[in-house]
């Protein structure tokens, strides 16, 4: 009984982390392209790109962390995403303050 309680868990996140997949990319591409669109109207959208794409990462590193298991390879793939979060998140903050700064 339990076991089957702990996979309906795992859907569920499986569907959110899906569903926050699919509404922060389309973020992500329809602020990208207004901002190389119009790159001077739209010069704050940069910093906002890099935040939602860290956002992004962020959500997929813990989801691969916390469903890990014993599985080495999700584990490695969840710190990738964790790594690749503090990357884009530092290029966010410069970017920040060099266009709002």
């Amino acid at each position: 009984m339990m076991h089957s309680q702990s996979r309906r868990g795992d859907r569920h996140s499986g569907v959110f982390l899906d569903v926050f997949h699919l509404i922060v990319g389309i973020l992500v591409v329809v602020l990208g392209l207004l901002s190389f669109l119009n790159p001077e109207g739209h010069e704050v959208l940069f910093p906002l790109v890099f935040f939602l794409a860290a956002a992004l990462n962020a959500v997929s590193g813990v989801f691969e962390l916390k469903t890990q298991g014993h599985d080495k390879k999700k584990r490695r793939t969840g710190i990738i995403h964790i790594l690749l979060t503090v990357v884009l998140a530092a290029v966010g903050v410069l970017s920040a303050i060099s266009i709002w700064g």
